[in-house]
């Protein structure tokens, strides 16, 4: 029995040297990976701290704009708008539509108005012999009798009070053989005919060729009521179609018996359509500002509408010089 024991523990003690040894080889044949050596350039990063100091632009970029220390906005960049495009325009002097007209006729009228005035203004006429020639709130002139007068313009407005005078020269032929009441009617000179003054309009201003001629529905449309009035005896309305700049050239002859409401009747329908068009009906905003600047005058029972972005006021006293002659 002891002998078998004896075999047991030998056999057990075989084994257990046997595993030391497999153990050893082990560890000499596959050895634990070693740990690389850390070069010696690569240190450490410290944690990055946080500044509330504004990041300073690299100033060797060209776009990058400096900041300014002058503003109060921490030193903000300075963007560089550059020079103004262009100069402020040019206020134009405040002045009147006329200052000398002739007229032929009795009853005869022109308008005087006032140019170049700011928004809100307040304008009176008034004449220095009404007897001569008399003026209405509107600036409407009419020829009373023969003799020569002055109708004067008071301007209030906020760039101040302004005054100007218009000569006013009634002259024709009364009644017994003195001057004579009606144009052509004695030594008085023919008035000339719408085609004819707008001939000349279109020799002596640029823009009044390539025109479209405004009769029949679309007088109907853009100026109604006008060809149904009785005492309106020739129509002549020509304007420019889809343009930037639009020019209008509006001219009315009413009959020998037509009164001073009749003619006043035919401002205001002339006068409705530059509104339209000023308010946003021309479209563009230059050419509704060329509408707004429209001028409308009367002379010798004939009424003549301007539109244009420089010559308006040159056609209307071209005009009043054609047709009180």
């Amino acid at each position: 029995m002891k002998k078998y024991a004896l075999l047991i523990l030998a056999f057990l003690l075989v084994l257990a040297l046997s595993a030391c040894s497999l153990n050893f080889l082990n560890k000499t044949v596959n050895p634990p990976p070693e740990i690389p050596d850390q070069p010696e350039d690569i240190q450490p990063q410290e944690p990055e701290i946080s500044s509330n100091e504004p990041e300073q632009p690299d100033t060797q970029e060209p776009d990058a704009p400096l900041p300014d220390p002058d503003k109060d906005d921490g030193g903000a960049p300075v963007e560089d708008v550059g020079e103004p495009d262009g100069e402020e325009e040019e206020k134009k002097e405040i002045s009147i539509s006329h200052t000398d007209v002739t007229l032929k006729a009795k009853d005869d009228t022109f308008t005087l108005s006032a140019k170049n005035l700011p928004d809100v203004y307040a304008c009176t006429f008034t004449s220095e012999d009404p007897a001569i020639a008399a003026v209405d709130e509107k600036g409407i002139v009419t020829a009373v009798a023969p003799g020569t007068t002055k109708v004067n313009v008071h301007i209030e407005c906020e760039e101040g009070q302004f005054d100007f005078s218009c000569i006013v020269r009634c002259s024709w032929k009364a009644e017994g053989g003195g001057e004579s009441g009606q144009p052509g009617s004695g030594g008085g000179d023919a008035l000339p005919t719408l085609s004819g003054f707008f001939a000349t309009l279109q020799g002596s201003y640029e823009g009044l060729d390539a025109m479209m001629v405004i009769d029949g529905e679309l007088l109907d449309t853009y100026y109604p009521g006008l060809s149904g009035m009785d005492v309106v005896e020739e129509v002549l309305i020509q304007e420019t179609m889809m343009s930037m700049s639009n020019v209008a050239v509006g001219l009315v002859k009413l009959k020998a018996d037509a009164t001073l409401q009749d003619v006043i009747a035919v401002q205001d329908i002339l006068q409705s359509r530059i509104t339209t068009q000023a308010e946003g009906g021309a479209w563009y905003p230059v050419s509704c500002e060329t509408w707004k600047n429209g001028v409308i005058t009367s002379v010798s029972k004939c009424v003549g509408m301007f539109v244009s972005p420089e010559d308006a006021q040159s056609m209307a006293d071209d005009f009043t010089a054609a047709f009180s002659n």
